[in-house]
């Protein structure tokens, strides 16, 4: 599953999206300057959070090779209140999870996992409030959490292990200056593209659930129509099927 998800992420990524990459960009600039010039929490938080939603209905769309566009970063404010309020929620039980003593953290790690289809929900369902969107969320994540961890936590947490293991090494004399300039680089890199990256997979871990497209051993019915072959990699797929199982491009 992780291994298909990446694929078809890494297929998409190698397309250079750039309207992606700029939404991305321009969201996280935007909360920065939110942050730095609102005025009280209670009012940043929740706008933060409809612009965080935003982003989520982007990557999606992306992940699907749909059209995306800056209306759909500022679509959380369109039912600002179911939005927000959800959004809101699911940030407050990470943080009274994380609160419990010794234990809190790995609780708030595997809640994260759990609440991770909150925005989409958020976004697809309008029907479903706040509350019982991260109840959905946690349904839908059933047997999902565990892969989840690996492709969107596991990433994050080697990157800030290098880059310890780099700064360790940038204080040898003389020679810590070259892994200086290499952390720097991977920051660099890091941050331009982790987002879209992480962003696009999370979507494709929605898709998935919702209506899982990949297989490891495609069974083709021969009375349900013809196979379907991948333009990319030629691969042969079940009819009916929307992404390569081997590759992860999209059939159309």
């Amino acid at each position: 599953m992780v291994g298909s998800i990446y694929k078809r992420t890494l297929n998409i990524m190698a397309k250079l999206p750039f309207k992606i990459w700029g939404l991305s960009l321009l969201s996280g600039l935007l909360s920065i300057l939110i942050l730095i010039f609102g005025v009280l929490p209670i009012v940043t938080i929740p706008v933060i959070a409809a612009l965080n939603a935003g982003m989520y209905s982007v990557y999606l769309a992306g992940y699907n090779e749909q059209e995306v566009s800056s209306n759909q970063l500022l679509s959380g404010f369109k039912d600002f209140k179911h939005v927000a309020g959800g959004m809101c929620w699911r940030k407050l039980w990470i943080v009274l999870w994380c609160l419990i003593p010794i234990a809190g953290p790995f609780i708030a790690v595997y809640k994260s996992m759990a609440y991770a289809f909150t925005p989409y929900i958020l976004n697809e369902e309008k029907s479903v409030g706040a509350l019982d969107a991260l109840k959905k969320s946690m349904r839908d994540t059933k047997g999902y959490k565990l892969n989840l961890f690996i492709a969107v936590i596991v990433p994050s947490i080697a990157y800030f292990i290098a880059e310890f293991i780099l700064a360790l090494l940038a204080m040898i004399p003389y020679v810590g200056v070259v892994f200086g300039i290499i952390s720097s680089l991977l920051a660099l890199i890091y941050g331009l593209f982790a987002p879209m990256f992480l962003g696009l997979v999370r979507a494709g871990f929605y898709e998935y659930a919702r209506k899982p497209v990949f297989a490891s051993k495609p069974q083709i019915d021969e009375n349900s129509g013809e196979p379907v072959k991948c333009p990319v990699c030629e691969t042969e797929n079940a009819p009916g099927t929307m992404f390569c199982t081997k590759c992860g491009s999209k059939i159309d």
